[in-house]
C-alpha cells in the first residue's frame, strides 16, 4: 500500500537566532500526538544560522616506525618487531626490519584506500621482493591519478579538458592526467613533479632494461609513491586545507575550502559539521545552548572552541 506524503511549509520562530525559519514537514509521517500538539515535532531542529565548521573525525594513523627512533621505548620496539616478524617471517628478519626503519614512513592521513594498498608494497620491499615492490609502486601511483581525476572531473565540466576525459573509465597517459589535475588545482606543482618522477620508475619496471638495479630503484620508487600520498592526504602536511591542532588534539577544515572539489570528495565524508560547543562523541552530538550565530571567522570559532 502506497503512503502518500502531505508536505507543508511551516514557519518556526527560532529561539536561538530570533528569526523565522520556513520548514518542510511531512504531516503524513507525524504521530497522532504530534498532530494534536501534545508531542513536539521539531525534536532535532538545528538553526541554520548557527556558526559551524567541519571537524575531522576519521583518520588513518601509522607512526610505528617513529618508535624505533626512541631508544627509551625498547619494550614498544620489541612488540612492533614481533608483530612484523609474524607477518614477514623470521628468515633474515633483521635485514627486513632495517629496510623498514630506513624507509621511515609514517602517516596521519585522510582514511583513503592508499594507506591500505601501500602496506603490501612496503612489505614486498622490506622482504627483499624488489621487482613486485617496484611494479606495484607504479601501479598504485596510476590508481591514485585515476581516482583523483574520476572523482573530481564533474566539477570541471566547463573546462577545456573535460571533453577529453569525461567518457573514460581509466587512464594510463600519466602526462595528460597530471597536467589536467595540476590545471584544476587538484594537485600542487610539488605533487605533479613527484608523479612525473614516479612515472619514470613505472616505465622502467614494465619495459626490459638489461642489468636494471631493482633493489635501489624499488626503494626510490616507493619513497616517491609514499611522498605523493603523504603530501596529498596527510592532514599535517595540508595546512592549506586544515587547522591542525590549533585546538589541541583536533583537526578542522578551513571554511574557505569546503567547496574545493578535492575537499568535497575526499575530506568532508570523514568530517562532522559542528558548533564550537559540540561534543562529536555524544549521540547525537551536543550543540550547546550558547552556540554562536553566523558570521564567524575560523579564528573566532577556534578561540571559542579553546575557551569553551
Amino acid at each position: 500500500m502506497e503512503i502518500k506524503s502531505d508536505t507543508r511549509i511551516q514557519n518556526y520562530a527560532c529561539d536561538r537566532c530570533g528569526n523565522q525559519h520556513e520548514i518542510k514537514i511531512d504531516f503524513a509521517t507525524l504521530t497522532q500526538g504530534q498532530l494534536e500538539g501534545r508531542e513536539p515535532v521539531l525534536t532535532n531542529f538545528k538553526c541554520p544560522d548557527i556558526a559551524v565548521m567541519y571537524r575531522v573525525v576519521n583518520f588513518n594513523l601509522d607512526t610505528r616506525v617513529t618508535i624505533f627512533k626512541q631508544p627509551s621505548l625498547k619494550q614498544e620496539q620489541d612488540i612492533i618487531a614481533n608483530i612484523l616478524k609474524n607477518e614477514w617471517g623470521i628468515l633474515n628478519f633483521d635485514d627486513k626490519l632495517k629496510r623498514y626503519i630506513d624507509l621511515d614512513l609514517s602517516f596521519l592521513g585522510i582514511p583513503e584506500e592508499y594507506y591500505k594498498l601501500l602496506w603490501p608494497v612496503v612489505s614486498s620491499y622490506c622482504c627483499g621482493l624488489y621487482y613486485p615492490a617496484m611494479t606495484s609502486s607504479g601501479a598504485l601511483g596510476e590508481r591514485i591519478l585515476n581516482r583523483l581525476i574520476i572523482k573530481t572531473r564533474d566539477y570541471f565540466k566547463s573546462s577545456v579538458h573535460y571533453k577529453k576525459i569525461y567518457r573514460k573509465d581509466s587512464f594510463d597517459q600519466w602526462d595528460l592526467v597530471i597536467k589536467i589535475l595540476k590545471d584544476w588545482d587538484i594537485i600542487s606543482n610539488e605533487v605533479s613533479e613527484l608523479f612525473l618522477k614516479l612515472k619514470v620508475y613505472r616505465n622502467d619496471s614494465i619495459h626490459y632494461n638489461d642489468g636494471y638495479d631493482f633493489e635501489k630503484n624499488s626503494h626510490d620508487a616507493l619513497k616517491f609513491l609514499a611522498k605523493i600520498i603523504d603530501t596529498l592526504f596527510n592532514y599535517v602536511n595540508r595546512r592549506d586545507l586544515f587547522w591542525v591542532f590549533d585546538v589541541p588534539g583536533e583537526i578542522w577544515v578551513k571554511s574557505s575550502v569546503t567547496h574545493n572539489p578535492f575537499v568535497k570528495e575526499f575530506v568532508l565524508p570523514n568530517c562532522l559539521e559542528l558548533t564550537p560547543f559540540c561534543e562529536p562523541l555524544a549521540s547525537p552530538p551536543i550543540i550547546g545552548k550558547n552556540a554562536p550565530i553566523k558570521p564567524l571567522t575560523d579564528e573566532e570559532f577556534i578561540r571559542i572552541r579553546n575557551n569553551r
